[in-house]
């Protein structure tokens, strides 16, 4: 502890406590509220606290008993030399560096008042802000004949998620999780001052959907979480980083190593039309917002904090995903060469995994495709398509508009010219079936050519277009294409845009 005034402390077995027989403010033999405040702001104020002012309101306050707003009013009142031992404790804590919030050993948030130490995370108001949107759009859930919604949040920490979920709402499950021993200990203290709301809430131990009972998965209503997100090499605050369990706050993979897991497997456990929350950093939401798109959610948004910051990403399960069954079958013969038809937002497509060289010479041959005839290759995303072509501004913009969607845009390819037609440019769409981005995301880009013969109509149906084909698919998956158009492409390799084909969007849409 830095050097103080010494009226304000004394030495008692070589530990600075606060002088409580000292004369000045007494009444009697005990000190007032506001000397004891001032004494408190004095030695924070000297020891280098940024929030001394608010630090010693809030520890006169809880070791009173009294609320901040009365200090002023009872600013005159004798203390007992309990109050004063226990404001002593706190300020030789906060002293030291101790956030406020583990020195009163409680915290608000939301309408909860939570018992908050170093086993778990500081709750803190940006996480309102996401527990607040996650309670909203609960509410605005259709029940089902009065079916309660199933609600997960996992690494829970001190349970503040959870227990707001489960203390404003009243037809609702939540289950939590945290790999924590400690911090789901700190969390069922909590939930016991929940009351009659905390049968609603179950708490497991484990590693994210781990921990979760397996008979949730494709049950979940919504799946929130904060999980650890701060770049390993990002130079934390002392404030945080030497008293706030670390396990809980910094990631690998510039801290994005637990949101690839969240928004990959949260497909598996949430039903259709079920929701994704995640906190995340603000220069994360751009890149997760993404990421969400490429693994197939729909109704993907940014959220702001309460300084107007972005912190969270919502996304949504698609209605009418495929069969997890049938995907899996789809990615697995895509990985082994082999083809795939399956129905698209355009038409029927016959799918072949473009980093197989074998295999999409296989797809020409099935559609009795001339090879020097380039065929548009399905991504999941922006960043995907990055990695194949160059996107200029204009090809940027277009894309920001248009996908996921109908629109094929031709670029310079990255890599030379293509291996199979010979070309140095490429077409590229994102289709807009989540589970398609889902499937191309896990398998890498595929091509995208309409499931027909050359030159002949294409079937809606997946199962008919397969049957025009000479090689037959190892999968087809069933359906019946959305559109039955084909896809608009547009050259952007030129200064200007130019429509080589018009399909389900309009020249005067672009």
């Amino acid at each position: 502890m830095k050097s103080c005034s010494p009226s304000c402390f004394v030495n008692v077995n070589n530990n600075l406590r606060l002088n409580m027989n000292r004369p000045e403010g007494e009444v009697g033999s005990f000190l007032t509220l506001s000397k004891l405040r001032a004494d408190i702001l004095e030695t924070l104020q000297a020891s280098g606290v940024e929030d001394a002012e608010t630090s010693a309101r809030w520890i006169v306050a809880e070791a009173t008993g009294l609320s901040p707003e009365s200090l002023v009013e009872d600013a005159e009142t004798a203390l007992t030399h309990g109050a004063v031992a226990r404001a002593d404790a706190m300020c030789q804590r906060r002293a030291l560096g101790e956030p406020l919030q583990y020195v009163l050993g409680n915290w608000t948030f939301r309408y909860l008042d939570l018992a908050v130490d170093g086993r778990a995370l500081i709750p803190r108001p940006e996480t309102e802000v996401v527990a607040g949107y996650a309670i909203d759009l609960l509410k605005s859930r259709r029940n089902v004949d009065g079916e309660k919604a199933v609600v997960a949040d996992l690494g829970t920490g001190s349970g503040a998620i959870a227990l707001s979920i489960a203390g404003e709402l009243s037809n609702v499950e939540v289950h939590a999780t945290d790999l924590s021993h400690e911090a789901l200990a700190l969390a069922r203290s909590n939930l016991a001052g929940l009351g009659v709301a905390g049968v609603k809430v179950n708490f497991y131990k484990g590693d994210w959907f781990d921990a979760l009972p397996e008979e949730l998965a494709g049950g979940l209503d919504l799946l929130i979480s904060n999980p650890p997100y701060v770049p390993s090499n990002v130079d934390l605050p002392s404030a945080v980083a030497d008293w706030e369990p670390s396990v809980a706050l910094v990631a690998e993979q510039d801290g994005f190593i637990h949101l690839d897991l969240l928004t990959r497997s949260a497909r598996e456990w949430l039903r259709p039309s079920g929701w994704l929350v995640l906190e995340c950093g603000s220069e994360q939401t751009s890149r997760l917002h993404a990421l969400a798109i490429a693994r197939g959610y729909e109704n993907v948004a940014i959220g702001d904090d309460l300084s107007g910051a972005s912190r969270f990403v919502v996304a949504r399960k698609p209605i009418d995903d495929v069969a997890n069954s049938q995907r899996l079958a789809a990615e697995q013969a895509l990985r082994n060469g082999e083809l795939v038809v399956a129905p698209t937002d355009t038409l029927p497509g016959l799918l072949a995994s473009y980093a197989d060289e074998a295999a999409v010479m296989s797809s020409y041959r099935a559609k009795d495709r001339p090879f020097e005839q380039p065929v548009p290759i399905l991504v999941s995303g922006i960043e995907q398509a990055e990695q194949l072509v160059v996107l200029n501004d204009k090809a940027r913009l277009l894309l920001e508009r248009h996908w996921p969607g109908a629109l094929t845009i031709v670029a310079e390819r990255r890599n030379g010219v293509d291996p199979v037609h010979g070309s140095s440019t490429l077409g590229v769409r994102c289709p807009e079936p989540g589970w398609l981005r889902l499937l191309i995301d896990n398998v890498g880009p595929v091509t995208g050519s309409s499931a027909n013969l050359h030159g002949e109509e294409t079937a809606d149906s997946a199962d008919v277009a397969a049957q025009s084909l000479i090689i037959s698919p190892a999968v087809v998956v069933e359906g019946t294409a959305t559109k039955g158009l084909a896809s608009t492409v547009v050259d952007t390799t030129g200064e200007g845009l130019v429509v080589l084909r018009e399909g389900a969007i309009s020249s005067d849409d672009l």
